[in-house]
């Protein structure tokens, strides 16, 4: 099982592409660290959920709560932004922050139905994530002009953009009446070393995400 799942990733999406320029820049996360994403994820250009695929009846598929969204293979990533981020980018360092990405954007989009109250520090945490991550693809793009920031792939009907936008809203609602300060990231691109934390359960310093 491990076998089918780790080879495949290796072989379809190292591509070696165009080196990055401008002296090079150390991406969030490096190669080895992205694979790992991409594995726990079961995200693999030999496994992409194919446009003509339904799922199973037998099979009760995850959907969205802010929106319908098929997942054929049971990944919890939406089969229409997991075709685009394995088709669109040819390092898996790009794909596994994409992966990061919606992690936080399901976060952020969740909070629109969200009855409970939020809690004033969660709201500063997903609308700084949500800056950070803006940010740092910015970033990147004027040093590599390949590179595509996938958030308009993720919300990519007029209904996911209006909960976007009502989603951020209620939170900054709730930060102007906190006493908490906001502080924003001087170094946007390491806040995806705190959601691939998050995600591999495990404490990774930056050193061993960036070299």
């Amino acid at each position: 099982m491990a076998k089918t799942v780790a080879a495949p990733i290796k072989a379809v999406i190292k591509l070696s592409p165009e080196p990055i320029t401008q002296q090079t820049i150390d991406l969030p996360l490096n190669e080895y660290h992205a694979l790992k994403i991409l594995a726990l994820a079961n995200v693999s250009s030999s496994q992409v959920p194919r446009p003509f695929d339904t799922p199973s009846p037998s099979i009760a598929s995850p959907i969205s709560d802010y929106d319908i969204g098929i997942d054929v293979n049971n990944n919890n990533i939406r089969d229409d932004y997991e075709r685009r981020l394995l088709f669109q980018y040819q390092r898996p360092e790009y794909v596994a922050m994409g992966i990061l990405a919606a992690a936080h954007w399901d976060r952020l989009a969740a909070t629109y139905y969200q009855q409970d109250r939020i809690p004033s520090i969660t709201a500063i945490t997903l609308i700084t994530n949500n800056i950070a991550i803006n940010q740092c693809y910015y970033a990147l793009q004027q040093i590599d002009n390949a590179l595509v920031s996938p958030i308009f792939h993720y919300f990519n009907t007029e209904h996911r953009l209006l909960i976007k936008q009502q989603a951020e809203d209620k939170l900054l609602d709730i930060i102007a009446t906190s006493a908490f300060t906001v502080d924003f990231e001087p170094q946007p691109c390491q806040r995806f070393i705190l959601l691939a934390e998050s995600m591999l359960q495990t404490t990774l310093t930056e050193d061993e995400l960036a070299h």
